[in-house]
């Protein structure tokens, strides 16, 4: 007998013996058997899934007995790969043992998937709500469960009548093409949202808080997203929780098909419960403050409707409290009780102070262009000093201020003990560079065209740089300029500008030629002190026939040699569009060292910004002027007060309010007054529209210094945060119009008002 013959005997006697088992043998004296060993173990029938990829299931192994069942146990795990439509095991004799064969029918592979009929919604949309990609395995279950979520993704757009139907195409090599057709059908739009068990608070005010409308733009009617309905679902409960009805619920909300009118109604049913309100408040575990200091900032008292809003407004103003003194670790935990007798919450707060905590470290992430230094050395926080909530609140503000960024977001996590906070600064770089060839239009220089250079973070080193090129009918201008905002790396601002400007004003033409120096230094919070040096010559040349001679006087290039100073305090929370926090600045300047102008000329201006509600902002500026000339020299022509522009009073164009010699030519004044008020209100794209007071004037040469005597003007205009820095458009309305004076005037230019 061959060895194989042996084997394929042994492998029957040992089946035969599973089978009759002891009783088929028991009369028979057993005899002894040799194990059969596995000699190969080998896949057939795998096309793209890779030999190693079954074997690596299989945990029988060459040299082991033959063990059927842990061959069926394979079996199992090779199927489970989820690659195989069938997975058979053949057993054949093989060099004194067996050789175990995996013989497996790989299932087809998705070569293609179409989407046909979908006009509403993309195809790259409905092909990343479903799991089935090019080139997985083809699975009919996968195709169905693909099915349902295409219908939900509709039927989340409003879309409740789709039909969609699967197509599998098969290619002679065995793989699929899968087309789901779509019928899209009608959009449903919203006819009304339906309460149910709503007594104590008012539909309107629930409505109110829904992202499901049934108007959109008062308008259209709103549509239908179930996602967007499971978020209703939690507003309302929040609402109802801030109105004392902590045990309200929604038993259910549902949707109600009308096919006809391609409409839906939805309805919400709330249970709502009783309304509390707060009972006993009491507070525990204060030490470091008076207890009335704690009280303060606790929004709700005793009689108060119990709201988790304020609740959790009053846990984070007593957090913060003690962020102020250093003990970042302080825990606030509230405990409510209801009373066992009518609708009232005693509330508990319990506080652990902590320790004082201090800076363990601090990461900074997402500056890919900017050396980390540079933001750094604007932090008020620094790694083994004290942190405290202003210090984290007034780094965040500097950050943002830079202008170098697009998010700037400080967080903070648990250092190596309860004594230290790692603080984490991310953000999110923006272009800080600007090259432009074109035109444009400023109602101040009419159409000009420009060449702009400018980087206000060169080298990622925080350096300012700039080149502008400015030329129009009325106007040409050319500028240099260049800021070290750390000269030595120390808070020194140094800077210089070279300027050539030449205008067309209605009454003679002025050419300016100079440069200058500047440096500043801050001090305090939020000060700075500024100085600096420079010297133009100035020219005044082709006067009006109407001149006087006062004017004439003034005909003629002067050089003007000037020291200059200020003091500022800014403290606004973003430099470029202002919610809160203000500005206030004193400068003087003194011209006489050298050169041929002899003037002083002084300026000071205050401006202010309040949050109100809703994101609404309120906006007011006072400034004052004033200037003389020394040594029996009046003060220059080019140096005077001329009021009206995007900046002034926004009923006159630029450089209109003025005092007028007695030829009508204005001359300019040698003191001014300036105030405006603003309202602003936010919008969607970073777009803010405003609405203004501005009352102002220009007095002397002629005009006495009157500040009754004022222009006032009223008007609105849209505000937008672009990538090239804040845009306005404003118009003015002129109130006390006078003869010869237009109704109003249209303002366009780049910058903030005030």
């Amino acid at each position: 007998m061959t060895t194989a013959a042996r084997v394929r005997l042994s492998i029957v006697v040992v089946l035969a013996v599973a089978l009759l088992g002891p009783s088929g043998v028991a009369a028979q004296r057993p005899l002894p058997r040799q194990p059969i060993v596995i000699k190969e173990i080998a896949v057939e029938g795998t096309r793209r899934v890779q030999d190693a990829v079954v074997l690596g299931r299989v945990k029988s192994s060459v040299g082991a007995n033959f063990d059927p069942s842990a061959l069926s146990e394979d079996i199992r795990a090779i199927f489970g790969l989820g690659f195989f439509d069938d997975v058979q095991l053949r057993v054949e004799g093989f060099e004194g043992g067996v050789k175990v064969t995996f013989v497996v029918t790989e299932r087809p592979f998705v070569r293609d998937v179409n989407f046909v009929g979908n006009k509403k919604l993309a195809t790259d949309g409905l092909q990343e709500k479903i799991s089935l990609k090019l080139g997985s395995v083809y699975n009919p279950v996968d195709v169905q469960r693909a099915v349902e979520k295409l219908k939900e993704y509709y039927e989340d757009e409003g879309y409740f009548e789709v039909q969609i139907s699967p197509d599998v195409e098969k290619f002679a090599d065995g793989d699929v093409r899968v087309t789901f057709n779509v019928v899209e059908g009608r959009r449903m739009t919203i006819d009304r949202i339906v309460f149910k068990g709503t007594t104590g608070l008012k539909e309107s005010a629930i409505k109110d808080v829904l992202a499901t409308q049934e108007r959109q733009f008062y308008i259209l009617r709103g549509t239908v997203q179930r996602q967007r309905l499971e978020d209703d679902v939690d507003r309302i409960l929040q609402l109802y929780n801030d109105h004392g009805y902590v045990q309200a619920r929604v038993e259910s909300h549902d949707i109600t098909v009308d096919r006809e009118k391609a409409r839906v109604t939805i309805t919400f049913v709330v249970v709502e419960g009783p309304q509390f309100k707060v009972g006993e408040v009491t507070i525990s575990g204060v030490t470091l403050f008076p207890e009335t200091e704690i009280t303060r900032r606790i929004a709700l008292k005793r009689g108060d409707i119990f709201s988790r809003a304020k609740l959790r407004d009053s846990i984070k103003a007593v957090i913060d409290l003690y962020g102020t003194v250093g003990h970042a670790s302080a825990d606030v935990n509230p405990k409510t009780e209801q009373a066992t007798t009518g609708s009232t919450m005693a509330i508990a707060f319990e506080i652990t102070e902590g320790p004082e905590v201090y800076v363990e470290r601090i990461n900074i992430s997402g500056n890919v262009r900017s050396q980390e230094k540079i933001l750094r050395r604007e932090l008020s926080l620094h790694e083994g000093e004290l942190y405290t909530l202003q210090k984290k609140e007034r780094s965040r503000q500097k950050l943002v201020n830079l202008g170098y960024f697009e998010t700037v977001n400080l967080t903070t996590q648990p250092g190596s003990d309860k004594t230290k906070i790692v603080v984490n600064v991310e953000v999110t770089e923006k272009p800080t560079g600007l090259f432009s060839i074109g035109g444009g239009y400023s109602s101040v220089d009419s159409f000009i065209g420009t060449i702009d250079l400018a980087q206000r973070n060169f080298l990622g080193r925080g350096w300012e740089a700039s080149i502008r090129i400015r030329a129009g009918a009325n106007t040409q201008q050319g500028v240099i300029s260049f800021t070290e905002p750390w000269l030595f790396d120390r808070p020194l601002a140094a800077g210089f500008d070279v300027f050539n400007t030449r205008r067309q004003y209605p009454e003679y033409d002025f050419d300016s030629l100079g440069g200058a120096l500047r440096l500043s230094h801050p001090f305090a919070e939020y000060w700075r002190w500024f100085t600096g040096y420079r010297v133009s010559r100035d020219e005044i040349k082709d006067l009006t026939e109407t001149a006087t001679e006062a004017l004439r006087d003034e005909e003629g290039t002067r050089v003007t040699s000037a020291v200059n100073a200020a003091l500022g305090r800014d403290s606004r929370d973003n430099v470029f569009a202002a919610t809160r926090g203000g500005q206030t600045s004193v400068s003087a300047e003194f011209a006489g060292l050298g050169g041929d102008s002899r003037f002083v000329k002084t300026v000071g201006a205050t401006s202010y910004f309040w949050p109100v509600w809703f994101g609404h902002v309120v906006g007011a500026r006072a400034e004052a002027g004033y200037g003389f000339g020394w040594s029996s020299e009046p003060l220059p022509l080019f140096e005077r007060f001329y009021l009206g522009g995007p900046n002034s009073v926004r009923s006159f164009k630029s450089r209109r309010l003025s005092p007028q010699d007695d030829g009508g030519v204005r001359v300019g004044g040698t003191s001014e007054l300036l105030g405006n008020i603003e309202y602003i209100v936010p919008l969607p794209f970073n777009i803010r529209v405003a609405g203004f007071f501005d009352i102002g004037n220009a007095y002397g040469f002629g005009t006495k210094f009157d500040p009754t005597d004022t222009r006032e003007a009223a008007g609105a205009g849209l505000r937008w945060l672009s990538p090239f820095g804040p845009l306005r458009l404003d118009y003015g309305v002129n109130l006390d119009r006078r003869t010869g004076e237009d109704f109003g005037a249209f303002h366009f230019s780049v910058g903030s008002p005030f």
